[in-house]
C-alpha cells in the first residue's frame, strides 16, 4: 500500500527540518569571548543566563594571577578588592530581584591607584603612602559604586603621576604586553594596559600631560581625556589644579563612552566643573553612537606631524587613516597650522610643577588623619620615593614656588595657555570642523627605562583643556601600536563620540597582544 500524497510531504517537511536543525541551532548560538567581550557583550551574555558577575570577576581574577602576578608578570595591578566577588554575588541578585541600575551594572573596572576609592589604599604608587586608606571615596569612584558598577582593583601607575615609565616605588615596572621591554605608557600605564589584557573589562585614568592618550596608543585601546570640566577631580592625588583630567579607557568608542556618562558632571567638590553646567547632554554618550562617517568634517593639523627621516612610517600610517576616511565621504579640510611650533611650544605651557605642591596639601587636608604625611615638604623629608626619573628635581622645584599671585613665568603659561586654546578653536570654528587630526605620537613604545617623552610627547590637549580621544591606527615597524588623536571644542564629546565611533568601524585597527593568550572558561556559546 502506497502512502498518501499527505503523508509523503509530511515525510519529506520532517526530514528537512531535521536537515536543517543543525544549522538554525547554530544560527541561535551567540558567542562570548572574554578578551573582545565589550560592555553590551557581558549584559546579553547575564541577561541570558550563560554568565554571572560572580564567574566574571573570577574569570578577571584569573587572569590577574596568570599574567600580572606570574607568567609575563606584567605588574598592571597594584591592590585587588578583596570583596569583589562578594559585591559580584550581591549585584547578581540584585538583577534578579530589581533589575540594572544603569548598563555598568555588575561591570568589573580598574582604577588608577592615585584615585580614592574605600576600602582599598589609595597610594599614587609612593612608597610613603603605602597601606594608608582614604575615609571617602572620590567623587568619580562614588558614582561608578552608584551605578552598579564593581571597582575590582586599583592600577600601577608612575610615582604621584609625574612620569612616563609605568614605573612607581611602590609598584615597581609596569610591562608592555606587545614586547616585554617597553615601556606602557605613562603615567595610567596599569589602567591602560589592565584594559588591553583583559584584567578588567574598562578603566579609569588621570592625566596631566599625555597620561591617557600615551597608554592608549601603547596599548591599542581607545582613551578619552574629557573636556576640561567635564569630571570631578575630587579625591584624586593632584599635580596641577589646572590640567589634571579624570578619563575613560576602553576597548571600543562605545566602552569608553558608557563610562564617561558616569564619570562625568557637576561636583561641588570640585568647582571647576562649574563650566559644564548647561553643556552636558542628559542622554548617556552611547546614544551618539555612528557608524557612518559621511559628511563628517575632519582638519588635519601639520603642526604635530613631527618631521624626520624616523616618523615618517608612523606618520605613513596616519596618512592612510585619514584617506581612509575620506573615502568614506568624510571632508578632509588638510593643511591646517597655527602657524606656531608647536611642538616647541607645548613644553613651555605646562603649569604642573607651579602648581603642585599647593594642590597636593589640598588633597591631603581632604584626606584627613589617615594620610601617614600631611604635606608634600613631610613627603620629601620622609625619602619613600623613587630617586629616579628625575623625580627628585621635580619635587625640589615644586617647593621653591612659595606663590602664584605674582609669578611671572607661572602667569604667562596660563596667557599662553589660553592663546593656543584660542587659536585651535578659531580654526575649527573657521572651517567648520568637528574635529582636529594627527598623531597621538609617531613613534612605538621606548624601552623601558627611557621615558615616553620628547619626540613622543604630545600633551595639547592637557595644556588646552580641549577634549581629546585616541583611537588605534596601526602598528608600527616593529609591530608595535599607534594611535590617531581626534581634538575638538570644549564639551563637544557627544559629536566627538559619533565622528571616532564611525571612524573606528571603519578603521578596526586594534591588535591585541599575544602575551597573554585566553585561559580555561574565557570562551562560551550560548541561546
Amino acid at each position: 500500500m502506497k502512502p498518501s500524497p499527505i503523508a509523503v510531504r509530511l515525510a519529506l517537511w520532517l526530514a528537512v527540518m531535521v536537515a536543517l536543525a543543525p544549522r538554525i541551532s547554530r544560527a541561535e548560538q551567540r558567542a562570548f569571548n572574554l578578551l573582545t567581550a565589550n560592555v553590551e557583550d557581558i549584559q546579553n551574555a547575564v541577561a541570558s543566563g550563560a554568565l554571572t558577575y560572580e564567574q566574571l570577576v573570577r574569570l578577571y581574577l584569573n587572569r590577574i594571577e596568570a599574567y600580572d602576578k606570574q607568567g609575563p608578570r606584567l605588574n598592571a595591578i597594584i591592590s585587588v578588592n578583596p570583596r569583589a566577588i562578594e559585591i559580584a554575588r550581591s549585584l547578581d541578585v540584585e538583577r534578579r530581584t530589581k533589575g540594572l541600575r544603569s548598563p555598568l551594572h555588575g561591570i568589573p573596572i580598574a582604577i588608577k591607584d592615585n584615585i580614592d576609592v574605600v576600602g582599598l589604599p589609595a597610594t599614587g604608587g609612593n612608597l610613603a603612602l603605602a597601606g594608608s586608606y582614604p575615609a571617602r571615596d572620590a567623587t568619580v569612584a562614588r558614582r561608578l559604586r552608584e551605578a552598579g558598577a564593581i571597582i575590582l582593583a586599583k592600577t600601577n601607575m608612575d610615582e604621584l603621576a609625574m612620569g612616563s615609565q609605568g614605573l612607581s616605588s611602590l609598584g615597581g615596572q609596569i610591562l608592555n604586553p606587545y614586547d616585554l621591554t617597553r615601556n606602557p605608557g605613562g603615567s595610567s600605564g596599569g589602567s591602560g594596559v589592565a584594559v588591553n589584557v583583559a584584567f578588567a573589562t574598562i578603566a579609569v585614568g588621570t592625566e596631566t600631560g599625555f597620561s591617557i592618550r600615551s597608554p592608549a596608543s601603547n596599548n591599542s585601546i581607545v582613551g578619552i581625556a574629557p573636556s576640561e570640566g567635564l569630571v570631578s577631580r575630587a579625591g584624586v592625588i593632584p599635580i596641577s589644579f589646572t590640567q589634571d583630567r579624570v578619563g575613560a579607557f576602553g576597548k571600543s568608542v562605545a566602552d569608553a563612552a558608557i563610562l564617561l556618562t558616569y564619570l562625568r558632571g557637576f561636583d561641588a567638590e570640585d568647582l571647576s566643573t562649574t563650566v559644564s553646567l548647561g553643556k552636558v547632554p542628559v542622554k548617556p554618550y552611547t546614544d551618539f553612537l555612528e557608524d557612518r562617517l559621511n559628511g563628517a568634517r575632519i582638519g588635519v593639523l601639520r603642526d604635530l606631524f613631527r618631521k624626520g627621516e624616523q616618523f615618517q612610517h608612523g606618520s605613513g600610517v596616519i596618512e592612510k587613516q585619514i584617506a581612509a576616511m575620506r573615502s568614506q565621504r568624510a571632508v578632509i579640510v588638510d593643511g591646517l597650522t597655527t602657524g606656531l611650533d608647536l611642538v616647541s611650544l607645548i613644553p613651555d605651557l605646562r603649569v604642573n610643577y607651579y602648581e603642585l605642591r599647593f594642590a597636593f596639601d589640598a588633597y591631603l587636608q581632604r584626606r584627613g588623619p589617615s594620610s601617614p604625611v600631611k604635606s608634600l615638604a613631610e613627603l620629601i623629608a620622609s625619602g619613600k620615593y623613587l630617586k629616579s626619573q628625575n623625580l627628585d628635581s621635580r619635587l625640589e622645584q615644586a617647593m621653591k614656588v612659595e606663590t602664584l599671585d605674582a609669578d611671572q613665568g607661572y602667569l604667562a603659561r596660563l596667557e599662553n595657555r589660553k592663546m593656543l586654546r584660542q587659536l585651535l578653536i578659531e580654526m575649527m570654528d573657521r572651517h567648520r570642523l568637528d574635529a582636529l587630526v594627527y598623531p597621538v605620537k609617531s613613534l612605538g613604545a621606548p624601552l623601558i627605562g627611557a621615558a615616553d617623552t620628547g619626540d613622543r610627547d604630545n600633551p595639547i590637549s592637557a595644556v588646552t583643556g580641549l577634549p581629546a580621544v585616541a583611537v588605534p591606527a596601526g602598528v608600527d615597524e616593529q609591530g608595535l601600536p599607534l594611535a590617531i588623536e581626534f581634538l575638538g571644542r570644549p564639551f563637544t564629546e557627544p559629536r566627538m563620540i559619533q565622528v571616532v565611533s564611525a571612524y573606528e568601524g571603519l578603521s578596526r585597527q586594534r591588535v591585541p597582544p599575544k602575551a597573554t593568550p585566553h585561559l580555561p572558561g574565557e570562551t562560551l556559546s550560548y541561546k
